[in-house]
């Protein structure tokens, strides 16, 4: 078997390779990315819109003028002469997989009295002003349109904003704007990059602020995005995309393989990551993957990725499980024909695809459940976007007097222990 120049090894210390892989962001934390990062806030800050158009003149190599940096009704109505109808059909039916799914994550208010004079509950309210922020570069992505926009919209929102790298020639991508009108968000600005995060974070005279910025971006989206962090919320910090793949059976290699490549194909960073108690499989998996990488188009991408990726052999099934949950990856992928054992034992991880004919690109594009995923190992504590991620809660809590009366030398105990006495004059204030 001759393979590329790029080989994707059976590893040989597990640990060894998830400490790698676990820590790797952590060198991206570019001192000198950051530098330039805070001379862009301090432009945009500072001179406002002129800075944004000279950023996208710098980094994008668009000239734009005020006028031209939101998207007009006609520009959208143009879009749809560019977008084919399967392309269309495709978009509104993942649309309405996506609403379906992501409706069932809307909260519900809740009162109750504990006790005699003591009500309390939870109110759950949208964020007023939310930036979906849609990255450009290497393809359109109106996918990401859908994932953002669909939940937002569920929870109410009230501002939807989205913003996304100009093309060469200063316009959008047709299918982004569709996406994006069938959602109902029409604030399309021609902007990508730090300077975007900057310029809905701080606000300027053509783009206004907002209450919290989500979607995916480049290392300066995201550095940027945790920088203002404070100022506004965000949704959490995307790295790279990964995939850890289970497979027992030998047959299923050429999907095992697929998942792979279907990773390694979003970026040079991307990991892929096979799982298996069968050394067996797993050379297959690596003969199936430089099969099929031979025929793909992005296959410079994936060569690159290959030296983050790698075969894993577990002696057993609980070591199996253990490096899932070791790894917590963006994405598991069960190609297991028998997979509910496995996945009742998972812990971590960001979205499971369960069986050998649940590829991830089902959840990618059209399912339903979201494709903004916790990337890096972040599943250990983090969640995939969904509605909750647009709304907040407030509690409210009311008791009658009598009730106070009946908590007062508790409080008394309470606020003396801890030496404020004020707080212990506002009960003494409304008993007295």
């Amino acid at each position: 078997m001759v393979y590329s120049k790029v080989m994707i090894d059976i590893i040989e210390d597990n640990n060894r390779f998830i400490k790698r892989i676990n820590e790797r962001d952590q060198s991206v934390q570019n001192q000198d990315i950051l530098e330039t990062l805070k001379r862009i806030q301090h432009q945009v800050m500072t001179r406002k819109i002129a800075a944004v158009l000279d950023y996208t003149k710098q980094f994008d190599q668009v000239d734009l003028t005020v006028p031209q940096l939101k998207v007009t009704p006609s520009e959208i109505k143009m879009a749809y002469d560019a977008v084919s109808e399967p392309v269309l059909d495709a978009l509104k039916k993942a649309k309405k997989n996506i609403e379906i799914f992501h409706q069932h994550q809307y909260p519900k208010n809740w009162n109750t009295s504990p006790q005699s004079g003591v009500t309390y509950g939870m109110r759950y309210l949208p964020i007023e002003r939310v930036c979906l922020y849609v990255p450009g570069g290497r393809a359109p992505y109106p996918s990401t349109v859908l994932m953002d926009a669909i939940p937002a919209k569920i929870a109410g929102v009230n501002q939807l904003i989205i913003t996304t790298p100009p093309r060469k020639d200063g316009t959008i991508a047709p299918e982004i704007m569709v996406a994006a009108d069938l959602c109902g968000v029409s604030d399309i600005y021609k902007v990508g990059g730090a300077q975007a995060i900057f310029a809905v974070t701080h606000g300027t005279e053509s783009i206004p602020s907002v209450d919290k910025i989500v979607g995916p971006g480049n290392i300066y989206v995201n550095l940027a995005k945790q920088m203002v962090y404070g100022k506004v919320d965000i949704d959490k910090p995307a790295g790279p995309s990964d995939v850890l793949v289970v497979i027992e059976d030998p047959s299923y290699a050429p999907y095992a393989a697929s998942e792979i490549l279907a990773q390694l194909e979003h970026d040079p960073l991307s990991i892929g990551i096979v799982v298996s108690t069968h050394e067996d499989v797993l050379t297959n998996v690596q003969d199936e993957f430089h099969h099929q990488l031979k025929t793909l188009r992005r296959k410079d991408i994936i060569e690159a990725a290959m030296a983050n990726s790698g075969l894993l052999l577990a002696k057993d099934t609980p070591s199996l499980i253990g490096l899932i949950n070791d790894i917590a990856a963006e994405h598991v992928v069960l190609v297991m024909d028998d997979y509910q054992s496995v996945h009742d034992q998972i812990q971590n991880a960001g979205s499971i695809f369960c069986g050998p004919y649940t590829p991830v690109t089902l959840g990618d594009y059209y399912a339903g459940p979201n494709h903004v995923l916790p990337t890096g190992g972040t599943s250990r504590f983090a969640s995939p976007l969904g509605v909750m991620d647009f709304m907040k809660f407030s509690t409210h809590l009311h008791y009658t007097k009598n009730a106070l009366e009946q908590a007062a030398p508790d409080l008394k105990e309470l606020t003396g222990m801890e030496g404020f006495t004020a707080h212990y004059n506002a009960v003494d204030q409304r008993l007295s």
